[in-house]
């Protein structure tokens, strides 16, 4: 039998798992629901997936989840929607709890970089990033083929990559997501927007491209709007990465036309000065994976810790 793997990726509504071949196909697969409280009801809900799968052999546990996770000490600073977690020994705990088999642990934005690195869309370059349009922006970076992790494993968070520089000049600080990027290109800030001015409340992706579709021009403004500010952030990212593609995920990403707004976006800010930009236009492409993105790239972790 091959060897099969049980991953994990820890959402604040449900946590998905599934049993994983090495070449990341899926045997089984399922999901729980979380509850976010405390360390208690984490490990409640992690050992309803391990009596799901008990009937499975399994060589060892891989683990998705939001937060500052330093990887190779198998330690989540933060925790994301896990409020309670500081500086907590997860990948200790998580593979006492699945009885001493060998556990890795990685940053959801991370995961979902790695798949695309390892056999999604940036599998052929070198150097790329992810870019995960949610509430937020998630994703990752991909310097010389390794998801980068930075100084303090906080690499790649691009939801607070900071747009307006005059108003953190103005002492508006954290709290005011108004300075971050995410607050221009995250799908809850282009939904909230459209919902906005039309009036709507709780407009979501699907609302918004149809309308876009069917040629409402508030639809198209806002659309327009965001594919500029996401072109001025990948181009403010290329001055420092200088990286050869983006790849674009999330669920809005399903729909074609949020790559081909972006990419056009990119080609309008970067083609007239090729000439004397310091650095190339990148590629945008969209993600290869979807739901399952974090599941393969926690995978693909556990797969390099072990080697």
């Amino acid at each position: 039998m091959a060897e099969q793997y049980l991953v994990l990726d820890l959402g604040g509504t449900f946590i998905k798992y599934a049993i994983m071949d090495r070449d990341a196909q899926i045997i089984e697969q399922g999901k729980v629901p979380t509850v976010t409280a405390s360390e208690e009801d984490l490990l409640a809900s992690l050992a309803s997936v391990r009596d799901a799968v008990a009937g499975h052999e399994y060589e060892g546990v891989a683990v998705s989840m939001p937060g500052r996770i330093d990887t190779a000490a198998g330690i989540a600073h933060t925790g994301g929607s896990f409020g309670w977690i500081h500086n907590y020994p997860a990948g200790a705990k998580f593979s006492e709890l699945f009885g001493g088999k060998a556990c890795t642990v990685a940053n959801d934005g991370k995961c979902a970089a790695n798949a695309e690195n390892w056999i999604g869309a940036l599998a052929d370059v070198d150097n790329g990033a992810v870019i995960v349009l949610g509430t937020g922006i998630g994703g990752g970076i991909v310097i010389d083929n390794k998801v980068w992790m930075g100084a303090t494993g906080g690499a790649g968070e691009l939801s607070a990559f900071i747009t307006d520089h005059q108003g953190v000049k103005n002492g508006l600080g954290w709290g005011n997501i108004g300075i971050m990027w995410a607050a221009h290109v995250g799908a809850g800030a282009i939904t909230g927007k459209y919902g906005a001015i039309k009036g709507i409340d709780h407009a979501d992706g699907v609302m918004l491209f149809d309308a876009y579709e069917a040629g409402d021009p508030v639809a198209a403004d806002v659309l327009k709007t965001f594919g500029e500010e996401a072109a001025a952030g990948i181009c403010s990212l290329q001055s420092v990465l200088d990286l050869a593609r983006y790849a674009i995920g999330g669920g809005i990403s399903a729909r074609p036309e949020t790559t081909q707004i972006i990419a056009d976006a990119v080609d309008a800010l970067f083609d007239p000065y090729q000439d004397f930009l310091p650095f190339g236009k990148p590629e945008i492409v969209t993600c290869k994976f979807g739901n399952e993105a974090n599941l393969i790239g926690a995978l693909a972790f556990h797969l390099a810790a072990q080697a």
